[in-house]
C-alpha cells in the first residue's frame, strides 16, 4: 500500500500528515517506510532523527531519496511505503500519484491555499488518477466555521474531504518540535482530532488498495 501527501506549495502540513500517519501504521504494526523525497530540506528525516535520539516509541524507517523511482521501487519490500513529497508539484508527483492506493492533498482553510489544491486536484483527474484515489485534509483551521466552509467547497468541487479537520494550534508544533506526531501531543483532546484524521486516511487507503 502507497499514500503518498502532494500539495502545491508549502506550509500546509502535507509533511506533518504523512509523518503522523506513518506513526499510527507504524504503532498498528505494520512494516512502514517513511520516504523523504525533499532532499534538499529533508523535513520528515530530520523528525526521525529528533525521534530516533529521543527514544520514542514505536521507531519510523525513513529515507530520504532524491529520485522517486528508487522510492517507489521501495514499496516491494514494506507493507506500507508513506512518501512526503516535495512543497511544489512537478512531473514526479503525477507519477508517484499513478503509483500510489491513495493520494492525499493537505490544505488550508484561505483561498490562497484552497484555489491551487482544488486545481491540483482537477489536474490529477486530468492525469487519469480516479477520483476515489483523491482525499482532501483541512489543515491549521483557525476556527471550526473556516474548516467547514473549507470543506463544503471541496465538496463543490466534487472531491472527498476528512471529516475531521487538524486545528491549528501550538501543541502540534511543540510535538513535532519534539521528534512526536500530532497524534503524541500532550493534550488527549488534539491527538483525538489528529487520530480521526489519521484513521480515516488509513481506512481509505486500505479500501481503494
Amino acid at each position: 500500500m502507497i499514500i503518498s501527501f502532494i500539495s502545491q506549495k508549502g506550509g500546509v502540513s502535507r509533511s506533518t500528515l504523512a509523518r503522523a500517519t506513518a506513526v499510527e501504521l507504524s504503532r498498528a504494526g505494520q512494516q512502514t517506510l517513511l520516504a523523504d523525497l525533499d532532499s534538499q530540506q529533508q523535513t520528515s528525516a530530520k523528525w526521525a532523527e529528533r525521534r530516533d535520539h529521543a527514544g520514542i516509541h514505536p521507531a519510523v524507517e525513513t529515507a530520504v531519496y532524491r529520485r522517486h523511482s528508487v522510492a517507489l521501487k521501495a514499496a516491494s519490500q514494506y507493507a506500507c511505503l508513506i512518501i512526503d513529497t516535495r512543497p511544489f508539484v512537478d512531473i514526479s508527483s503525477f507519477d508517484i500519484a499513478q503509483h500510489s492506493s491513495l493520494v492525499v492533498i493537505a490544505t488550508g482553510t484561505a483561498l490562497d491555499d484552497l484555489e491551487p489544491s482544488l486545481l491540483l486536484g482537477r489536474e490529477l483527474l486530468h492525469r487519469g488518477i480516479p477520483l476515489r484515489k483523491i482525499l482532501y485534509v483541512i489543515c491549521k483551521a483557525p476556527t471550526g466555521a473556516e474548516a467547514r466552509s473549507a470543506m463544503q467547497t471541496i465538496s463543490t468541487w466534487q472531491f472527498r474531504c476528512v471529516k475531521s479537520y487538524l486545528r491549528f494550534k501550538a501543541g502540534y508544533s511543540l510535538a513535532l518540535d519534539a521528534g512526536q506526531s500530532v497524534t503524541e501531543t500532550r493534550w488527549p483532546s488534539l491527538n483525538r482530532h489528529a487520530e480521526n484524521i489519521i484513521r480515516e486516511i488509513c481506512t481509505r487507503a486500505e479500501a481503494v488498495a
